[in-house]
């Protein structure tokens, strides 16, 4: 049985210079708009939500980059394409055109306040014309669950012999995840990194011994012991390491600031600097770790943002 439901189709929204049109995939085409377009692919506008932005232009587009949430993000080709990738005719252009197609990932963090924000496109042309897209999203409440679980108390307040140790791994994180690979390492959609059910408790406020309260920012899947642990797609890995909170732990850089990390494993299958490809098995599965149990801990980011793995494997890839 696999753990998650039938993904359903991303909200789509394409913008020209000219025009704005918004509509679900799958429903009636509207007017081929001219100029560049761009097109915004998500599950919905939610904290802990990703967004694909795709910009199909004319060769006249030199670059492109998108700003939402105080994150820039240049848009770029996949990784199988030049730069100046010609692969198809623009809505609106003339028979034969040639366009470029390139797209850029962004998230909305677990933590974001609900509220209008603006997302802007900035466009450079060829001799030194700069254009900008604007528009206006609206991110709205999300509910969360909420849980109580008892740790070993170490896990909970670590003693200070310990502290210098977290506190290095939290940086060690930071570090691996900071450095963004400026093309797509990604081949195709993301999938699940093992088929056993899930928790689906991404965000869930946790009160751990009735002491400290804590954020889950990935999603539990429930893998029995010793199973493995696969990657969810293409890429390079950035941390394989043992932590004290996190266990036994694979971080995979995908490209374009998109991470996937995997904890708690009994086992590590790979080595930092390691290419691996999508659904290598890079561990097994176990309770390292502030663990109460066997289980796979599989969380993203995308760039600074915590952002759910359900709406990453709906992502139109």
């Amino acid at each position: 049985m696999r753990p998650f439901p039938p993904a359903g189709k991303p909200a789509v929204l394409a913008v020209t210079l000219v025009a704005l049109i918004a509509a679900a995939l799958g429903a009636q085409t509207a007017p081929a708009p001219s100029g560049p377009v761009i097109r915004l692919a998500y599950r919905s506008l939610q904290p802990g939500e990703p967004i694909i932005v795709f910009l199909e232009a004319d060769r006249s587009v030199k670059s492109a980059a998108v700003t939402f949430l105080g994150r820039t993000a240049e848009l770029r080709p996949t990784r199988s394409s030049p730069t100046t990738r010609l692969s198809r005719t623009a809505p609106g252009n003339p028979p034969g055109a040639d366009v470029a197609s390139v797209f850029a990932f962004l998230g909305i963090d677990v933590q974001t306040k609900p509220g209008p924000y603006v997302l802007t496109v900035r466009l450079r042309k060829a001799g030194g014309v700069v254009e900008n897209i604007r528009k206006d999203l609206l991110v709205v409440a999300r509910t969360f669950p909420s849980t109580k679980l008892q740790f070993k108390p170490e896990y909970v307040t670590p003693p200070a012999s310990l502290q210098a140790r977290i506190k290095r791994e939290a940086e060690l994180i930071g570090l691996a995840m900071s450095v963004v690979t400026p093309e797509w390492l990604g081949e195709g959609p993301f999938v699940v990194p093992n088929d056993a059910p899930s928790w689906s408790n991404f965000g869930q406020r946790r009160l751990n011994n009735n002491v400290l309260q804590s954020l889950h920012t990935g999603l539990d899947i429930r893998v029995p012991f010793g199973e493995p642990i696969k990657a969810s797609n293409s890429g390079r890995v950035v941390m394989a390491s043992d932590l004290y909170m996190g266990g036994k732990t694979v971080i995979i850089d995908h490209g374009l600031g998109v991470f996937s990390t995997y904890g708690h494993m009994s086992e590590l299958l790979v080595k930092r600097g390691e290419s691996v490809k999508k659904g290598q098995t890079v561990g097994l599965c176990g309770t390292t770790g502030r663990s109460t149990g066997p289980h796979l801990h599989w969380s993203f980011k995308i760039f600074d943002a915590r952002v759910d793995p359900e709406a990453m494997l709906r992502l139109p890839l």
